[in-house]
């Protein structure tokens, strides 16, 4: 027998889960924290501003929802090990782990990277998501079920050489994603959303200003993307309603990855690539 259109509707929602959301400054972080809490979830927001950090909680409770502000760098495994902790005795066990905290370096050129540089990166965005699925899927095994998603970005896929160190840990972190996602089976799904370039604080590509703002050439869609436009993929990951999905990848980048060519550089004048907003 089919669903009824209730059914349907209900396996997006997300009612008595728990999610953390890292990186859940301006952007698609605050966007898929909003998103989660008014659909039902308990939302832990973890982002290193705590002014910014708790004025968005304060919207999702101010929404009806049910949201704690901790304020986390999640390159530091002590700020990790709090975050985890103060979530779990505040809700009890976490269902859903939004890991979208990012560190890319901009440089004028490839060689500028510098250890620094690489440590950064490695630490946030490979080791973090790693760190918080050891300490998180234990719990969600027990329980039954949860869900893992992993942002990437499209550098992680095309070559834009002053980005090596954000595009090879980025890159890494997909391969990991089909570790977690083996080893997480059956209870726990494991996916990558994989973010385009992106508008500063999230706003329409019609509202963007500066050298982000208008089109990026060779993109099917003709333009960067907004932040609640991850909302979807991000909904469809942590609810019931992908649960036959693991240890995949799901594009929201305007078509990029998989249709252009050219030259490395997505700019006008082919010198090097803009910074986007949560470094997506």
């Amino acid at each position: 027998m089919f669903p009824s259109r209730e059914e349907i509707f209900d396996r997006f929602r997300l009612d008595g889960k728990t999610a953390i959301v890292t990186g859940a400054g301006p952007g698609i972080g605050a966007h898929v924290a909003w998103a989660y809490g008014i659909c039902g979830a308990n939302v832990v927001v973890a982002a290193r501003t705590a002014a910014r950090n708790q004025a968005l909680a304060d919207q999702i409770n101010a929404a009806g929802g049910n949201a704690l502000a901790v304020q986390c760098d999640v390159g530091v495994k002590a700020d990790l090990e709090r975050l985890v902790a103060e979530a779990q005795s505040t809700f009890g066990t976490v269902d859903i782990l939004f890991n979208n905290a990012t560190a890319a370096p901009i440089r004028d050129d490839m060689f500028e990277n510098s250890d620094e540089d690489w440590v950064d990166c490695l630490n946030v965005n490979l080791l973090a998501p790693f760190r918080l699925s050891k300490m998180l899927m234990p719990a969600m095994r027990a329980k039954g079920s949860g869900s893992i998603i992993n942002v990437l970005s499209t550098a992680g896929f095309l070559v834009l050489p002053p980005l090596i160190a954000y595009g090879c840990t980025k890159s890494a972190l997909t391969h990991m994603t089909h570790y977690l996602a083996k080893e997480g089976a059956p209870e726990v799904r494991v996916n990558n959303l994989c973010a385009g370039t992106t508008t500063p604080e999230g706003m329409p590509a019609a509202e963007a200003t500066g050298p982000i703002a208008g089109t990026i050439p060779g993109v099917p869609l003709g333009r960067v993307g907004a932040a609640h436009e991850y909302i979807g993929t991000a909904l469809l990951l942590a609810s019931d309603a992908a649960t036959y999905t693991t240890g995949q990848t799901i594009f929201v980048d305007g078509g990029r990855v998989h249709t252009m060519g050219g030259p490395s550089y997505d700019t006008p004048d082919g010198k090097r690539p803009v910074k986007s907003a949560g470094g997506h």
